[in-house]
Protein backbone atom coordinates (compact mmCIF):
# COMPACT_ATOMS: atom_id res chain seq x y z
CA UNK A 1 0.00 0.00 0.00
CA UNK A 2 1.34 3.13 -1.18
CA UNK A 3 1.64 6.18 0.96
CA UNK A 4 -0.68 8.41 -0.40
CA UNK A 5 -3.07 5.36 -0.03
CA UNK A 6 -2.31 4.30 3.18
CA UNK A 7 -6.49 5.01 4.53
CA UNK A 8 -9.80 3.29 3.26
CA UNK A 9 -12.84 4.93 3.79
CA UNK A 10 -13.46 2.95 6.61
CA UNK A 11 -10.28 4.31 8.49
CA UNK A 12 -11.46 7.74 7.77
CA UNK A 13 -14.61 7.40 8.94
CA UNK A 14 -13.84 5.53 12.33
CA UNK A 15 -11.21 8.42 12.74
CA UNK A 16 -13.58 11.14 12.36
CA UNK A 17 -15.38 9.14 14.96
CA UNK A 18 -12.37 9.44 17.81
CA UNK A 19 -11.70 12.27 16.55
CA UNK A 20 -13.14 14.67 19.42
CA UNK A 21 -11.97 12.38 21.93
CA UNK A 22 -8.36 12.54 20.79
CA UNK A 23 -8.80 16.02 20.71
CA UNK A 24 -10.43 16.44 24.15
CA UNK A 25 -7.39 14.08 25.28
CA UNK A 26 -5.04 16.30 23.82
CA UNK A 27 -5.86 19.68 25.67
CA UNK A 28 -6.12 17.74 28.72
CA UNK A 29 -2.34 16.58 28.56
CA UNK A 30 -1.41 19.99 27.77
CA UNK A 31 -3.09 21.49 30.69
CA UNK A 32 -1.39 18.67 32.75
CA UNK A 33 2.08 19.78 31.42
CA UNK A 34 1.63 23.51 32.41
CA UNK A 35 0.06 25.07 29.20
CA UNK A 36 -1.67 28.42 29.91
CA UNK A 37 -4.19 28.47 27.01
CA UNK A 38 -5.15 24.38 27.04
CA UNK A 39 -8.54 23.70 28.51
CA UNK A 40 -8.84 21.79 31.98
CA UNK A 41 -10.97 18.38 30.97
CA UNK A 42 -10.28 16.58 34.05
CA UNK A 43 -9.21 13.57 32.12
CA UNK A 44 -6.29 11.34 32.93
CA UNK A 45 -2.57 11.62 31.39
CA UNK A 46 -0.89 8.86 29.39
CA UNK A 47 2.64 8.64 30.44
CA UNK A 48 3.38 8.36 26.69
CA UNK A 49 3.32 11.92 26.18
CA UNK A 50 6.17 12.99 28.83
CA UNK A 51 7.87 13.76 25.95
CA UNK A 52 5.63 16.73 24.87
CA UNK A 53 7.17 20.00 24.20
CA UNK A 54 6.25 23.42 22.72
CA UNK A 55 4.05 25.94 23.18
CA UNK A 56 1.84 26.32 20.01
CA UNK A 57 1.02 22.67 20.06
CA UNK A 58 -2.51 22.58 18.64
CA UNK A 59 -4.42 18.85 18.47
CA UNK A 60 -4.91 20.42 14.33
CA UNK A 61 -0.84 20.50 14.30
CA UNK A 62 -0.83 16.70 15.38
CA UNK A 63 -3.44 15.51 13.78
CA UNK A 64 -1.95 13.57 10.82
CA UNK A 65 0.34 12.05 13.53
CA UNK A 66 -2.59 11.03 15.99
CA UNK A 67 -4.81 9.84 12.87
CA UNK A 68 -1.84 7.71 11.70
CA UNK A 69 -1.56 6.12 15.13
CA UNK A 70 -5.01 5.29 15.56
CA UNK A 71 -5.30 3.66 12.52
CA UNK A 72 -2.18 1.32 12.68
CA UNK A 73 -3.25 0.47 15.85
CA UNK A 74 -6.83 -0.45 14.30
CA UNK A 75 -4.97 -2.49 11.47
CA UNK A 76 -1.94 -4.07 13.62
CA UNK A 77 -2.78 -4.24 16.95
CA UNK A 78 -3.98 -8.03 16.59
CA UNK A 79 0.05 -8.53 15.50
CA UNK A 80 1.74 -6.30 17.35
CA UNK A 81 -0.24 -5.58 20.50
CA UNK A 82 2.76 -3.53 22.12
CA UNK A 83 4.84 -1.10 20.72
CA UNK A 84 7.87 -2.43 19.22
CA UNK A 85 10.99 -2.35 17.14
CA UNK A 86 9.46 -4.10 13.84
CA UNK A 87 6.25 -2.14 14.39
CA UNK A 88 8.26 0.87 14.63
CA UNK A 89 10.48 0.57 11.05
CA UNK A 90 7.10 -0.60 9.49
CA UNK A 91 5.34 2.45 10.47
CA UNK A 92 8.29 4.76 9.76
CA UNK A 93 8.36 3.45 6.25
CA UNK A 94 4.13 3.93 6.02
CA UNK A 95 4.11 7.52 6.97
CA UNK A 96 3.65 10.90 4.94
CA UNK A 97 5.32 12.97 7.63
CA UNK A 98 8.49 13.93 9.38
CA UNK A 99 8.28 10.73 11.44
CA UNK A 100 10.93 11.54 13.99
CA UNK A 101 9.40 15.03 14.98
CA UNK A 102 5.89 13.04 14.98
CA UNK A 103 6.86 9.57 16.30
CA UNK A 104 5.96 10.44 20.20
CA UNK A 105 2.15 11.78 18.65
CA UNK A 106 1.69 8.47 16.38
CA UNK A 107 2.89 6.33 19.69
CA UNK A 108 0.61 7.91 21.88
CA UNK A 109 -2.03 7.03 20.02
CA UNK A 110 -0.74 3.41 18.70
CA UNK A 111 -1.76 3.03 22.59
CA UNK A 112 -5.48 5.03 22.75
CA UNK A 113 -7.64 2.88 23.75
CA UNK A 114 -11.13 5.13 23.65
CA UNK A 115 -13.21 4.85 26.74
CA UNK A 116 -16.52 3.42 26.23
Amino acid sequence: MSKTNYYTEDDLSTWERIKKAFANDWEQTKADFGSDTARDMNQDVDDTLKQMAGSDDAFENREQAFRFGYTAQQRYHSSYPKWNDELDTKLRNDYDGDYEADRAYIRHAYGYRPVV
